[in-house]
């Protein structure tokens, strides 16, 4: 007998034992991955239903009753729109007094939008999940898979006009964050609403290398804010004599907006703020006239500002809460050491966590 006989006999059993250790380690994960893996493996065989109802929602002319409902006991907004071809998309609140504003091909990426496409697929396992009935319309339905196989998202697309009428965002446990439809869907050009103000884009698109400028100059501008939050729009404009800087970041499903000037708040700001209070009133600010500009009325579901090294940022969210307070922590703080932790407990005070 070798001398290395009896070592080979007793190691052999225990490299196999080992290396079936090793297999049940690599199925297991294999078969257990995580929610926020990217991308989610799939054929994304719902993006070619996705891309034929933007290109419907760009040239078919309608007008609707869009509904949007946030977190669950919040009472659903209603917005008038009106589509032209064109002309963009009016919007009118249901029941105010305000003068419709007119979005075009804009940083508030009103409407399904390559880049909000690519992020998308990017991101999830995107399937066509046949036709269902919505509101007495038959609809096919697109889901937004994560990696471990929940549905982070659902999209309802009219088998007649080919109109996006319906989407749904899902938070990890399951519940819906954010919902919008379009009731009442009637094709044909609607009145367009007298007064509209708007129609031109927020401000100057940034180039990479102006946006790398502005980094020099001391601005934090992201390319990836969180997770699979990526920088799809950013745009620059002038209030009051100052720069204000629009960034959008999106995953495909949620989108989030900074908004970043130089300067600071005022003392009932900072007051709100110091009590932890994460959703803060957003008048009196230079910041803030700009998101009825951006958005028509609607600022999200989210919102947040705070001061941080001479600059003021407001965050608006349209996202499940997860993501919204990752996104705001993912910016400058206040050099106070708990401003977080505070933001947190306001979030959760409000129902967001």
């Amino acid at each position: 007998m070798s001398a290395g006989g009896p070592s080979s006999a007793t190691s052999g059993p225990a490299t196999l034992v080992a290396v079936l250790a090793l297999c049940v380690v690599l199925l297991t994960g294999a078969a257990c991955p995580d929610a926020h893996q990217v991308p989610a493996e799939g054929a994304d065989d719902g993006m070619s239903v996705l891309r034929r109802a933007a290109v419907a929602g760009k040239e078919t002319a309608y007008s609707a009753v869009r509904e949007v409902t946030g977190a669950e006991g919040e009472a659903p907004s209603h917005v008038h729109v009106v589509h032209r071809p064109g002309a963009g998309l009016a919007l009118a609140p249901v029941g105010e007094e305000e003068a419709a504003f007119v979005v075009r091909a804009s940083s508030a990426l009103e409407s399904l939008d390559e880049r909000l496409l690519h992020m998308l697929e990017d991101t999830y396992e995107v399937t066509d999940a046949g036709t269902a009935d919505l509101e007495g319309r038959e609809a096919r339905v697109v889901e937004a898979g994560r990696a471990d196989g929940t549905v982070a998202g659902r999209f309802w697309v009219d088998t007649g006009t080919g109109l996006l009428v319906g989407s749904t965002v899902y938070e990890v446990s399951g519940e819906p964050a954010l919902s919008v439809r379009l009731t009442g869907l009637a094709p044909g050009e609607g009145d367009w609403p007298e007064g509209a103000v708007g129609g031109t884009p927020w401000g100057d698109a940034l180039t990479g290398e102006e946006r790398d400028g502005l980094r020099e100059d001391g601005w934090t501008l992201p390319e990836h804010l969180h997770w699979n939050l990526r920088l799809v729009d950013a745009r620059s404009t002038e209030h009051a004599g100052r720069r204000v800087v629009h960034a959008i970041y999106s995953d495909g499903l949620s989108q989030v907006s900074v908004f970043i000037q130089r300067g600071k708040l005022d003392t009932k700001h900072t007051a709100s703020l110091r009590d932890g209070y994460a959703g803060t009133d957003m008048g009196g600010s230079g910041v803030t006239t700009q998101h009825d500009t951006v958005f028509g009325g609607d600022v999200g579901q989210y919102q947040s500002m705070w001061q941080a090294g001479g600059f003021v940022y407001t965050v608006l969210a349209d996202a499940p809460a997860g993501i919204a307070s990752s996104a705001v922590t993912a910016l400058p703080g206040p050099e106070s050491s708990g401003f977080w932790a505070r933001v947190h407990r306001g979030m959760s005070r409000l129902g967001f966590l």
